[in-house]
């Protein structure tokens, strides 16, 4: 395979006339450029992939040319449970992995904490046979990390796993709290070590991940650090959702000329199965592209994402994305607007938000917290929710049926939602910023009323 990390643009570009090529918007409408340079500049930004791999972006900070779909490596198949019980399925992980990079995607994300500590091993395992200049791999600092030594032997220890001398991008891990910024990386001296690092060269870009609210965010930007790049949770139902900000953040790095990774780009999953009204605005529309597809390429198509990760568990999951980021187009304006449309028209309904990213969990209590929001969404998303207070005529007798049938299979006994204490140790932990004893008294009064109305 060819070397992707190779610069393979003909025409020398400074690091000035980069970040002017990257702030080129490739959506007419959302950034006010004409149609004549909008194309223009767009293919300064995005390179074609050559014999059906990925397009690929070039990062105008250090010249990296990344792909637009990176493989976000927290939601491998399992066996014996899920990502939080079970064990990596390896052989088709194995397969997912080099069929990816040899569609071109050479953007790797993993973490100290994803699939229980098995994904950095994993990854590295399937990469060490590619040459080492040939693909990019981010790593992070986890957020439970309590002290500089600590965060040292974390650090030793995430490069034997994934068996490489340096990582390409390094974050520091879902920063959500001032207190936890200030208090690890600042008083306990761990951002100076991770700047250490980088002088070093075993750190090549130093970033990091965010959940947490404007003020914070604005407060990290400000801090006296240069960061290389920031990685957000975008995805075109969050863009005007005043709650998630993903516009205001996107907005800011834009300001600054950073980099963009963009998490979450299909919530969980959650924007594959829309509500039906959602489906037909977006099928009417175009009849040939998926949901995940639409997703993804919202994603792509702002100038400042240099990749958009997508947690692949399932080898239709890969082919898909690659064949979508596959001579990338950008959406259209109007498309863009359509997407706006439709997320207005998705939060008519009453969905929990979350994304399943398992951070909830262990609950000390027991409560299998994922399984019982999931046996929710899934209902929701199925068109399948019983609603207590309308008619109750055949459907809702076949829909109660198929909720309390989920609910009994998908979480065990002990694990359900009135085992909760209303504790909350597990909601700051939340990057939806949820409440979530709430929602979980929300589930469980739902499957009550619907059980007893049964007997």
């Amino acid at each position: 395979m060819p070397d992707q990390k190779k610069n393979i643009l003909s025409t020398p570009m400074t690091r000035a006339e980069a970040l002017r090529s990257m702030a080129a918007g490739v959506v007419a409408g959302a950034f006010g450029l004409s149609a004549c340079s909008e194309q223009k500049r767009a293919e300064q930004v995005t390179i074609a992939g050559k014999d059906g791999r990925v397009s690929l972006k070039r990062n105008p900070r250090n010249g990296d040319e990344v792909s637009l779909l990176g493989f976000g490596c927290m939601r491998f198949p399992t066996v014996g449970g899920d990502r939080y019980t079970g064990r990596i399925d390896r052989e088709p992980t194995r397969e997912m992995l080099e069929y990816a990079y040899q569609r071109g995607v050479n953007y790797y994300d993993t973490a100290w904490m994803y699939h229980r500590g098995d994904s950095e091993g994993m990854v590295g395992e399937v990469l060490k046979q590619y040459p080492r200049d040939s693909f990019f791999l981010a790593d992070k600092m986890p957020p439970e990390t309590k002290t500089l030594e600590q965060a040292k032997e974390i650090f030793a220890t995430q490069l034997q796993r994934c068996g490489v001398e340096y990582f390409d991008y390094y974050l520091c891990h879902s920063i959500s709290r001032q207190y936890v910024f200030q208090n690890l990386y600042l008083n306990q001296g761990v951002l100076e070590y991770l700047l250490e690092e980088k002088r070093r060269g075993r750190i090549h870009q130093l970033g990091f991940s965010f959940h947490g609210d404007l003020a914070l965010f604005e407060w990290l930007l400000a801090q006296p650090v240069e960061w290389d790049f920031v990685q957000i949770q975008m995805n075109w139902l969050d863009w005007r959702d005043e709650t998630r900000i993903s516009e205001k953040l996107y907005n800011l790095l834009a300001e600054r000329e950073l980099p963009v990774i963009v998490m979450e780009p299909i919530r969980g999953g959650s924007l594959i199965d829309l509500p039906q009204s959602v489906t037909t605005m977006l099928r009417e529309n175009d009849p040939t592209m998926t949901a995940a597809a639409w997703a993804l390429k919202f994603c792509a198509s702002y100038p400042y994402v240099l990749t958009v990760l997508s947690g692949m568990s399932r080898m239709e999951h890969v082919v898909e994305n690659c064949d979508t980021f596959t001579d990338f187009q950008p959406l259209s304006s109007e498309q863009i607007e359509l997407l706006h449309r439709a997320a207005e028209q998705y939060r008519n309904n009453t969905r929990i938000d979350c994304t399943d990213c398992l951070y909830c969990m262990p609950c000390p209590y027991g409560v299998d917290i994922a399984a019982i929001l999931r046996t929710y969404n899934r209902c929701f998303d199925d068109q399948l929710l019983p609603n207590p207070d309308g008619a109750h005529d055949e459907e809702y007798l076949r829909r109660r049926r198929i909720l309390l049938n989920r609910y009994k299979n998908n979480v065990k006994t002990d694990g359900r939602a009135e085992r909760c204490i209303g504790c909350n140790q597990c909601s700051p932990k939340c990057p939806q910023a949820l409440h979530i004893p709430t929602e979980l008294k929300r589930v469980e009064e739902l499957v009550e009323r619907v059980r007893q109305e049964w007997k």
